[in-house]
């Protein structure tokens, strides 16, 4: 496609932030920056998919790309100079995303911790593999991290498999799990296999092999690696050699430390203001960090913030809205502050 996919993204990130946030807010979402407010961001605009899927994008590139979707008319600058898509803009984006959708299995924010982890396991241990079935023990292997070699050497002691078995089983699994994969082909991953007399294409190799541009390959790398590991979590029995490769990856969600501090003076019965004045930080500061553990603390009583009352007029007047906008939803209810507003959609979120 013509046009850089990347922008794409661009764009339908401005669509959802609907001119509340400045550009960079987006560099920090595709970044994964973990701060509170790009956390908070993400899961209340429902971007939390995107969640650290460019992380090496610049911010001279951000302006670059900004700069040219300016100059199309794809974008222009709002009231307090944030940007929003334009008609035209919104034209684009529905053409390309009805070409080039975004993928159903892409979840950042769920695996942002261990894909490149997941994809150092499996890739490795392909290679690994097919040289140890053909009797070949000198090349170069694919992955350099020491913490990856490791877990591999534990793997081929303990798999409960021989070792010329072990290739079979992990073919067999991996196209069982590829069965349900309908709207990305198997290739963005298996061109990028090494194995013996056979070296793995590079993304940009990959992504010109299949005709896709290279942010458009990265999406479409990443939500089948995501979909890998979501098909073998659903059901581990049925894939017990990927359930290993698999094993010990922490994908729960780590709080901010800044925001683990304000959790642990919680729990000890203090308010908001209280630990305001202890941490000498803005009361602001801590909404934000509650927020933020409504988020991702499963369970997270917000009662003590805001009222059973309060909750259900915020909910139904974000329904009535249509809108994730915090203005739109307190004209409909005055009575409620931002931060009520703010933490019982982080906690009754994106698909609740």
């Amino acid at each position: 496609m013509k046009r850089a996919y990347l922008q794409i993204i661009i764009l339908y990130c401005l669509k959802k932030l609907q001119g509340q946030r400045t550009i960079y807010s987006i560099l920090h979402l595709l970044n994964g920056k973990k701060s509170s407010q790009t956390i908070q961001d993400a899961h209340l605009f429902q971007l939390t998919r995107l969640f650290k899927t460019f992380e090496q994008l610049s911010r001279d590139e951000l302006d670059r790309y900004t700069e040219d979707m300016e100059r199309q008319s794809w974008i222009s600058n709002n009231e307090i100079g944030h940007y929003t898509i334009t008609p035209e803009g919104e034209r684009i984006l529905q053409d390309v995303l009805l070409k080039c959708p975004l993928p159903t299995s892409l979840n950042g924010w769920k695996h942002h911790k261990s894909t490149d982890v997941f994809w150092g396991r499996l890739s490795l241990l392909v290679q690994v593999i097919s040289h140890l079935n053909n009797h070949h023990t000198k090349y170069l292997p694919v992955q350099k991290k020491t913490s990856i070699h490791k877990w591999l050497k534990s793997f081929l002691l303990t798999s409960g498999s021989a070792r010329n078995e072990v290739g079979i089983i992990l073919y067999k699994e991996l196209l069982k799990c590829f069965e349900g994969l309908c709207d990305i082909s198997p290739a963005v991953l298996t061109l990028r296999l090494t194995g013996h007399n056979r070296i793995g294409l590079t993304a940009e190799q990959a992504a010109e092999q299949l005709g896709l541009g290279l942010a458009y390959y990265r999406i479409q790398f990443l939500a089948a690696l995501h979909y890998l590991m979501e098909c073998v979590g659903r059901n581990p029995g049925s894939f017990p050699l990927m359930d290993k490769v698999l094993s010990g990856l922490d994908e729960s969600i780590p709080l901010t430390l800044s925001t683990e501090k304000t959790y642990n003076l919680l729990n000890q019965g203090l308010s908001i203001d209280e630990i305001a004045k202890i941490r000498r930080l803005k009361r602001s500061t801590i909404e934000d960090h509650v927020v933020e553990l409504a988020l991702n603390v499963s369970g997270f009583d917000i009662t003590p913030y805001v009222s059973n009352n309060i909750q259900e007029s915020i909910l139904h007047a974000a329904h009535r809205s249509n809108s994730r906008q915090l203005k739109h939803i307190r004209q409909l209810i005055p009575q409620a502050e931002y931060f009520e507003i703010r933490l019982v959609l982080a906690r009754f979120g994106e698909g609740k």
